[in-house]
């Protein structure tokens, strides 16, 4: 099995619209690798921290501004070294890619001056790699392999982002392989694989996400450079990449860190061992095979109707499956057009969904809308004949997810966790979709060093669920599903916070969402339930409001915009959310001694507003009511 498809050249050259994505990557490779320099001398850092503390947008890499970086959303400049740093992070992290997409232009052009900028580059980094200094995301250096704290990368600020670098590199290569000389061959190798492997390999040491992007980059260089010590590592050291699978997997085929976003990272290092051991005739492993392939499918029946994606646990928010769409592309050129992938991919492709884009390790999209992978792998795939796949409710128990479907109306639920790795304090938190319009989603986080990220993002208070004591869920321990059907759910939790036991049944059925969320306790406290509701939803009603006063100033009770308490004596109340071609009356139950509020609460980022409703009771045991009924404008 080739790399490239052997019909690349001929459908580059043979389409229109192929023809106009070459000139655009032309015009991308122009622009950057003429001019590319870099020195080891530059330290690179952590890309978590290239976001804004004041709102949590990206910063903006402006490869003209090394030393002054504007936010993307309230366009404020930083200064700052550890800034500086993270710039370098993504030059590099662009001459790579643009290093791939000139080996790309010159597979379809045949013009010589993209296959030397990208034989430059990597010759440049084959040269210099060992002069990198060791270190890490902390900036903690060292002198050798054996001194190095875990985590360390030479060209990146961890060991995770220089296995990315490696299979970028080494894709790079199998593209232009039949015409490299055995002497730049033996250079990257020798000076830059070899070292690669013996960084990330120490690195290897548990069931992880980023253990399996440092095996499959060892796997793939392995394999490409016939190096059996590498290729034994990454399929027979102790953490290998088939214990990975078969540990790491839940038996319902997600990823046991309970992230969508991570469960798809982890698949894209993964499916690249796994199309390599394709190309050079590897057993990669039956069991590990069917794993992979079962995830996929799990994948796609776990997104919403329109796509989207939940979003429990960290990760970047508003992803949605062809955000992904260049993992779909690689399986199948692994697994074949005919394999339940390849029909998967041509459905993703058929829907007409916008790409959500990512902000880090960013793979290549010509103009955010086709992967390179489609055009080398799968470019002779008809793409018109398919089997659509109509997704079904599903329970996924050992993930801890449930996700309900009918007619209009999408229910996500998590009810549980499988431990603490990047898990948000969110036990039995609720998404809801009705259509294309998104009524209350997980905001999910900014960069991990963002201020808003940890003060906000990942607190129990900005998810719907219910808050003890102004106090962050603290169980990391799974849940249990109690009934499942087609358009209902009941599951609990006990222990989420010591003592105090959780109960939550969400339905829906014709045109209402019906949430009853239990709480069974023998201690006194405040319990505030929490539903929060999209920035482009209005929200409508005809109550009396008093300035409120929650009375807690962290865990996420600080970034509270505004409180308004609702008076009234009634025994319910009922608010008017609306959107262009749909109204929904959100009916809340407030018998029980219950108090509402109505809260403006942070987006991600956070230059749009969120409406909140919160329903305290300062007793025991409190059990909330809600009912959402959609009424479609004619």
């Amino acid at each position: 099995m080739k790399y490239v498809n052997e019909r690349f050249y001929e459908r580059m050259n043979g389409e229109a619209r192929n023809r106009e994505l070459i000139q655009e990557m032309k015009r991308e490779v122009d622009e950057f690798l003429p001019d590319f320099s870099d020195s080891p001398d530059r330290l690179s850092r952590w890309g978590h921290c290239y976001f804004c503390d004041d709102d949590g947008g990206r910063l903006i890499f402006d490869i003209n501004s090394p030393d002054r970086h504007r936010c993307e959303v309230c366009k404020k400049v930083y200064e700052s070294e550890i800034l500086d740093g993270v710039w370098v992070y993504f030059y590099r992290n662009k001459a790579v890619i643009m290093a791939l997409v000139s080996a790309f232009v010159y597979k379809a052009t045949k013009e010589k001056k993209y296959f030397d900028y990208s034989v430059s580059v990597m010759e440049y980094y084959a040269h210099h790699y060992k002069e990198f200094l060791l270190h890490n995301k902390e900036n903690l250096t060292a002198d050798s392999y054996d001194e190095m704290p875990w985590g360390c990368g030479r060209m990146m600020p961890q060991g995770l982002n220089e296995s990315i670098v490696a299979i970028r590199f080494i894709q790079t290569i199998e593209i232009l392989r039949d015409e490299l000389s055995p002497e730049f061959l033996d250079l990257v190798y020798h000076n830059m694989f070899r070292e690669m492997y013996f960084l990330l390999a120490p690195q290897a040491t548990r069931i992880h996400n980023i253990s399996c992007w440092n095996l499959s980059a060892i796997g793939v260089m392995g394999l490409a450079f016939q190096d059996q010590e590498m290729i034994d590592f990454a399929f027979t050291s102790e953490y290998n990449i088939r214990k990975q699978l078969e540990t790491g997997v839940t038996k319902d085929f997600f990823w046991y860190e309970g992230s969508i976003h991570y469960n798809f990272f982890l698949l894209e290092g993964i499916t690249y061992l796994l199309l390599f051991s394709k190309v050079y005739g590897y057993d990669f492993g039956e069991t590990g095979t069917e794993i992979l392939q079962n995830m996929f499918v799990q994948a796609y029946n776990y997104a919403f109707d329109n796509q989207f994606l939940p979003n429990p646990n960290d990760g970047w928010p508003n992803l949605n499956l062809r955000t992904f769409s260049y993992i779909y592309h690689t399986a199948a050129r692994a697994m074949g057009e005919d394999s339940p992938i390849g029909n998967l991919v041509k459905n993703i492709e058929a829907s007409g969904s916008v790409r959500t884009p990512l902000p880090l390790s960013e793979p290549y999209y010509c103009k955010n809308s086709v992967c390179l992978e489609q055009l080398l792998f799968n470019i002779d795939f008809d793409y018109e004949q398919f089997t659509p796949v109509k997704q079904q409710s599903n329970n996924f128990p050992e993930s801890n997810f449930v996700i309900l479907r009918y007619d209009k109306w999408n229910g996500f639920m998590k009810y549980g966790l499988n431990g603490k790795s990047h898990a948000h304090p969110d036990i039995m938190n609720v998404e809801l979709m009705y259509g294309n319009h998104r009524i209350s989603r997980d905001l999910s986080n900014a960069g991990y060093r963002s201020r808003l990220c940890n003060e906000w993002h990942r607190k129990t208070l900005s998810h719907n669920t219910v808050c003890w004591n102004g106090m962050d869920i603290t169980s990391v321990s799974p849940g249990e599903c109690l009934f499942f059907d087609k358009n209902k759910v009941t599951a609990a939790a006990r222990d989420v916070y010591d003592g105090i036991h959780y109960t939550r049944t969400i339905q829906i059925s014709g045109n209402t969402f019906t949430d009853d969320f239990l709480v069974e306790s023998g201690r006194n406290g405040t319990f505030d339930y929490v539903f929060h509701l999209e920035s482009a939803l209005h929200l409508e009603y005809d109550l009396d409001l008093e300035d409120g006063n929650l009375g807690f100033e962290k865990n996420g009770y600080q970034h509270i915009l505004e409180t308004k308490r609702v008076k009234t004596k009634e025994n319910h109340v009922v608010l008017r959310a609306g959107a262009e071609d749909v109204m929904w009356s959100i009916w809340i139950d407030l018998t029980g001694g219950h108090q509402l509020y109505l809260l403006k609460t942070l987006d991600n980022p956070v230059n749009q507003r969120r409406n909140t409703i919160l329903l305290r009771n300062t007793g025991t045991s409190p059990h909330y009511h809600l009912k959402i009924m959609a009424e479609d404008k004619q």
